[in-house]
Order: C-alpha cells, then structure tokens, then sequence
C-alpha cells in the first residue's frame, strides 16, 4: 500500500509516465523503499480504476506510444489523509543480511568476515550512488519547501549507508578479537 502514497506523492509535484516514475523512484525514493517496474505498473492500473489518477495517452511516430499520469483530486486527498495519519508503531526492520549474520555461529569465521567485507563494499558503492544523487539532483536544502522531503530522505540513506558501513567495521573487528567457536 506504501506505493501508493510514493507515486501519488511523486505524480503531486508533476504529470509523468510510468518510466518516468521508476527513474523519480530510483533517485528520490530509494533510499527508503525498493518496488520494480512491475509493481509500479500494476499500481498506477488500480489507480487509475480507482479514479485517484487518469492517464492519457501521447501517441509518437518513431517510439511507441506512452501514457502520462495525472494525479486527480481523490488521489490529492489520499495523500493528505495518509499525511495527517499518525505514526502508530516503531520502523519495522526486515533485512536478510542481518538473517544470516544471527546464524554465523555455524559458519567459519573467514566466511563471516568475507560475508560482512561484501556487504560494506556494496553499501559503500550505495553510499556514492546517493551522495552524488544529492549533490546533482536534489541539492542542499533551502528556504524552498519543494526540495525538503528529498532532501530529508536522502540524508537518511546517506547516514543509513555510513551506519552499515561503520557496523560492519565494528563487527569484522569483534569477529577477529573473538573467534567464532563453530569453526568447520
């Protein structure tokens, strides 16, 4: 249901076609949500039949034809009461990576730094990823509101990126000052 509200929230700042979308998601949205071009075509189909958004479609000569959404006002109003909506439990935190570290117990301890090695690798390629996505798209924040959420969001993928990182740091020293005991 949480894509919804992101492509609602997207489609709130201009019109856009599903492509369009899915590049928007991959820049402004991804450091807190993931959806592929499957599901987010599926959901702006629903959308549509539900009247919270109406598509039209541009007919070109050299590319096949594409269809623009536009929000309508009940989609506006879904926005908005989900806004006002309040918090109601803690960020629920669902991470495979974090599965298998709970069972290094039964692997070798090399394996489990190699294992943690990799995972600090890809979030430092991550960590670049976004801060030159901040840097060249959204900017620093300003007295503008229309940037606000963007930048908000980023930042938190950035600090989440160094947070991984840094764990990851701790845990490979731990892993080495402590052994593992199930060695195989």
């Amino acid at each position: 249901m949480s894509l919804r509200y992101a492509l609602l929230g997207l489609l709130m700042k201009h019109d856009a076609t599903g492509y369009e979308l899915m590049q928007e998601f991959k820049e402004k949205i991804i450091y807190f949500w993931h959806a592929h071009h499957t599901q987010i075509y599926r959901e702006l189909s629903k959308m549509e039949n539900e009247g919270l958004v109406k598509s039209r479609v541009v007919h070109q000569a050299d590319h096949p034809d594409k269809k623009i959404y536009h929000i309508q006002q009940a989609g506006k109003d879904v926005v908005y009461d989900w806004l006002n909506e309040q918090a109601a439990e803690p960020a629920k935190l669902k991470d495979f990576r974090l599965l298998k570290v709970a069972l290094f117990d039964f692997i070798e301890t090399e394996r489990a730094i190699d294992f943690l090695k990799s995972c600090q690798e890809r979030h430092k390629n991550a960590l670049d990823i976004m801060q030159n996505i901040q840097k060249e798209k959204i900017g620093e924040i300003t007295n503008e509101k229309e940037n606000l959420g963007e930048y908000l969001t980023s930042e938190f993928g950035i600090r989440y990126m160094k947070l991984w990182i840094d764990w990851c740091n701790w845990a490979i020293d731990t892993l080495k000052r402590r052994g593992m005991g199930h060695e195989h």
